[in-house]
């Protein structure tokens, strides 16, 4: 393969395929290579939500809730087919955050959401609306809406969009050499293929500086810390088609969410590791979920009842937090020798802000680039 891309994106997790379709659809000539399957990594071992992100506002970080809150309703909008929304309920709890706060919060959260055809949070009573399913003590709860979605179906999604609009996908070929050229760059894989491309992304996720290291051969200019999150599946632990956001004692929210129809998904954990090789849920993590679980629900669990788990790693940009207050958000890192033969780094990033983070990826890029269609296209344009 002899062509000359204009893109050339390592990773092909939901940044990547984004990135990709975002691209080709502005008749750049794009290849994605993926080591693995396409979105068989961190993209498809999330908690299979789009949200707004109720609890980054105790962090103040109001601009990616609202940027959140907006992709919320753009890809309702885009990916129809592999999104529902779901009603949540936080259990009030004294010893937690107080009636008022979590009013707030969620007033707050309704506002920065704006327009939206997603229905607006109100206060509940337990006892009467669900009286079957949390501990008797849990009298007063919340509502409110988030998205669940297939977020390995929208990662091929993307790819597949991406591949109707000209991108070559590679998939289960490595990346083993990097060479820089003053005007190019030429990429060599597994399998001896040698790639040409004007711009280089590095869209590895959690494997972002060990490929900057050891295959770019270039020194990181952003630190990440990976954090693993672990989930748990049961069979179905109630009927009703509702979602718990559970308040633990140390700050940290648990998800218990209808899953697959027969099913509970419950998480996630934050545990900070130091690989992203084969992260696996670990006993301690296990004890905790079931411990908070059983704190709220009247059914009780065990790990009896665990029928699968899964864990992803998480790369979040080091501000030297506990792992639970680290930033969701994302930054780039542009490298270039004299102006030529960018090398773009994206750092950080969630599920729900991949489309806003590949729109700026290709926005960002313009001046290396020889732009036809320089509109924003991706957020109307169905999956």
């Amino acid at each position: 393969m002899n062509d000359l891309y204009d893109i050339l994106i390592i990773g092909a997790g939901i940044n990547g395929a984004g990135i990709a379709r975002d691209a080709s659809g502005r008749n750049l000539k794009v290849c994605i290579v993926e080591q693995n399957e396409i979105g068989s990594a961190t993209s498809s071992w999330s908690t299979k939500l789009i949200h707004g992100g109720l609890r980054y506002l105790e962090n103040y970080e109001f601009r990616l809730v609202r940027e959140s809150l907006k992709e919320r309703e753009i890809i309702k909008k885009i990916a129809k087919d592999i999104v529902k929304p779901i009603p949540f309920i936080i259990p009030h709890t004294p010893s937690q955050r107080s009636i008022w706060i979590i009013k707030f919060g969620l007033l707050l959260y309704d506002l920065l959401g704006g327009k939206s055809s997603i229905p607006k949070s109100k206060k509940i009573n337990i006892s009467s609306e669900l009286p079957n399913i949390l501990k008797d003590n849990f009298k007063i709860g919340f509502k409110y809406y988030d998205l669940q979605v297939d977020d390995k179906k929208l990662v091929e999604l993307n790819i597949n969009d991406a591949k109707k609009r000209g991108a070559t996908i590679i998939e289960n070929n490595k990346v083993k050499e990097v060479l820089r050229h003053s005007q190019t760059w030429s990429i060599k894989l597994e399998d001896n293929t040698i790639l040409n491309s004007k711009i280089l992304i590095n869209a590895t996720g959690p494997w972002i500086n060990d490929v900057l290291k050891n295959i770019i051969k270039l020194k990181n200019k952003k630190s990440i810390r990976l954090v693993k999150g672990s989930h748990i599946i049961t069979n179905k632990l109630y009927l009703e088609d509702y979602a718990f956001t559970l308040q633990n004692n140390d700050n940290r929210i648990v998800f218990v969410i209808p899953y697959k129809k027969k099913y509970t998904l419950i998480g996630t954990t934050e545990k900070e590791v130091f690989s992203p090789d084969n992260p696996k849920i670990e006993k301690e993590e296990i004890e905790y979920l079931i411990k908070t679980v059983n704190h709220f629900l009247k059914k009780q669990l065990n790990k009896k009842d665990i029928i699968d788990t899964f864990s992803g790693i998480r790369p979040l940009i080091e501000d030297f937090k506990e792992a639970s207050k680290l930033t969701r958000d994302y930054a780039f890192d542009l490298n270039t020798i004299n102006k030529h033969t960018p090398l773009l780094s994206i750092y950080g990033g969630k599920l729900t802000t991949y489309r806003k983070l590949s729109e700026n990826v290709i926005n960002y890029l313009k001046p290396f680039l020889s732009i036809k269609n320089s509109k924003n296209w991706t957020d109307t344009k169905v999956l």
